[in-house]
């Protein structure tokens, strides 16, 4: 199912950030997490944000306003290597290090922060994973393999494959989670491959959704003002009946 949005310039003021923390906890494989923790009103959801490659969760910065606005929560990650997240089993790592193996086990970020959520009373069926391009792929990877399944996920200009993270066979089984792909046409091989991952998704009997954008890669299509809150309605929504 497409979901076409005709864009219009809005003018919102936002509140700041008074209620975010800084938090860390630690993977499965050792490394410390930094992120970015702003706790739902109750009952609400909470979005786990992953960024792209060699950016931070800053980058999260105008998506975050109006999850507050809306009172959503959100936990923003730097992926190890990234930003704050610079130690794994004590030593200094760079996101510049990292090979396919490397990139493919940041996952284990992901898995961590819906883990460290669930100890705090946010269950998966409240968590959504949002991630931006390779972040994208990551939060897929996540969602598939973990123990922690989110209720949603909203994929940021995803790729078939970025840095050796390759998305077709996390589909491979049915899933129980709802799935949104976020493109636009002029980025041709995030449109390809959210399109082709839309597909699959539909495949596996899955509810899945595409929206289009006009223009940008990843956060940067934020810029576009209605698109934020396209994607909230959207995470917001009751999943459908016999989905958890």
């Amino acid at each position: 199912m497409r979901i076409i949005i005709f864009l219009a310039l809005l003018s919102v003021t936002l509140p700041g950030f008074a209620q975010q923390k800084t938090v860390k906890f630690n993977t499965e494989d050792g490394c410390r997490i930094e992120a970015f923790y702003l706790a739902p009103s109750s009952g609400a959801i909470v979005f786990v944000n992953v960024h792209g490659l060699g950016s931070d969760k800053n980058e999260w910065g105008t998506f975050q306003k109006q999850l507050k606005a809306g009172g959503y929560g959100y936990l923003s990650l730097d992926l190890r290597g990234h930003g704050n997240s610079a130690l794994c089993n004590e030593k200094k790592l760079s996101y510049t290090s990292l090979n396919e193996a490397g990139w493919n086990a940041a996952s284990k970020d992901i898995e961590a922060a819906a883990a460290w959520l669930k100890r705090r009373g946010v269950g998966p069926e409240r968590q959504v994973f949002c991630g931006a391009s390779v972040g994208a792929n990551l939060v897929l990877k996540a969602a598939a393999e973990g123990a922690l399944k989110p209720a949603a996920l909203v994929l940021l200009s995803p790729g078939l494959s970025y840095a050796g993270v390759r998305t077709p066979d996390y589909f491979a089984a049915p899933r129980s989670f709802r799935v949104l792909t976020v493109a636009a046409r002029r980025d041709g091989y995030a449109w390809e491959s959210a399109t082709a991952l839309n597909r699959a998704a539909m495949g596996k009997g899955l509810p899945a959704y595409a929206l289009e954008t006009v223009g940008g890669h990843g956060v940067e299509m934020f810029k576009t003002p209605s698109v934020i809150p396209a994607i909230i309605s959207w995470a917001a929504q009751p999943a459908p009946a016999g989905k958890k």
